[in-house]
């Protein structure tokens, strides 16, 4: 029984050296791998049991960056192909700072993770990878804020006739005093520096107020006329022009003649209309009534411009 156990013993030592042998074995025996570097492929017989020991041996160098595959602690097989891809520098500008990285593959995200940045939502990015020999890429922080700024809205000039001056005299009735306006804009920024302005809204705060000129039109004529006034009213003044027909008294309308309510101003009757000059009641209007007067113009401009005031009318003696 000793016998058979001694001899199963001796049988699991040999099994055990002939393993190790044989991975002592294969461990040194030359193994024939391809190395691509440098734009050139070499077939490589090789003892090392690495891929970092294949390259050596095949006298290729690697820099910081610099891409192996497979990984340089790889095991080394027979038929095995290793890959070198050098890395490139590229300049990387962002945030003030410039820097160089040195990459094996010039994307955009491996530049950024070899620089230790991140891009924000809205940043942009300009980059001539793939594209140039001296490679950059630059970063510009992209920010946006609301703006909401004022301005003064200038004051118009309102020029009124007054009678009671005589031509050419003025009189400031009024200061004009300027308005403000409130304009929200959003603000697009690269840098700190503003790259775009958009208008979002827009509000009058307060109204600006016209300044009011009076200026004469009493002339010497104006003054001769109201020596021999009888009657002067208060009176609310509108302009007709042309229509093709007669007036009431029968006779085709001219400047001078004026609409009235007869009741008030009789047919006929000789006027001064403030603003106006000297005037012929020989019409009637469906309009006018009371204190009203509707002077005739030559033409629809002239009608429009006057529009409608308040004036002085005198009866002439």
């Amino acid at each position: 029984m000793a016998e058979i156990w001694g001899y199963r013993a001796l049988r699991a030592v040999m099994g055990l050296v002939l393993s190790l042998w044989a991975l002592v074995s294969i461990g040194w025996a030359e193994r024939q791998v391809r190395v691509e570097a440098d734009g050139q492929a070499v077939e490589l017989v090789t003892r090392s049991w690495t891929v970092a020991g294949a390259l050596e041996e095949a006298g290729v160098k690697l820099e910081p960056g610099d891409l192996v595959v497979p990984d340089p602690h790889s095991p080394v097989t027979p038929g095995l192909v290793i890959s070198v891809t050098r890395a490139v520098p590229v300049s990387v500008e962002a945030d003030g700072k410039k820097t160089v990285v040195k990459v094996p593959v010039p994307t955009v995200a491996q530049v950024l993770a070899a620089a230790g940045l991140t891009l924000g939502p809205m940043d942009r990015v300009e980059t001539n990878l793939g594209t140039g020999d001296k490679l950059y890429l630059k970063i510009f922080r992209v920010t946006q804020e609301i703006e909401v700024r004022s301005e003064a809205i200038p004051f118009k000039i309102e020029r009124r006739a007054d009678f009671s001056l005589e031509r050419g005299v003025e009189k400031v009735v009024r200061e004009g005093k300027p308005g403000l306006r409130y304009l929200k804009y959003r603000v697009t920024k690269e840098d700190g520096k503003e790259v775009k302005r958009e208008l979002l809204d827009t509000w009058v705060e307060v109204q600006p107020q016209s300044k009011i000129i009076a200026y004469g039109t009493r002339t010497p004529e104006a003054v001769a006329a109201l020596a021999k006034a009888g009657k002067v009213l208060e009176m609310e003044a509108t302009a007709y022009t042309h229509t093709g027909n007669p007036t009431a008294t029968g006779i085709y309308p001219y400047r001078g003649i004026v609409a009235v309510d007869p009741k008030v101003i009789p047919l006929g009757t000789r006027l001064y209309v403030e603003g106006y000059g000297y005037a012929w009641a020989q019409d009637t209007g469906g309009l006018i009534k009371g204190q009203r007067i509707d002077l005739f113009m030559e033409t629809e401009k002239e009608a429009i411009l006057w529009g409608r005031r308040r004036v002085k009318v005198y009866i002439l003696e």
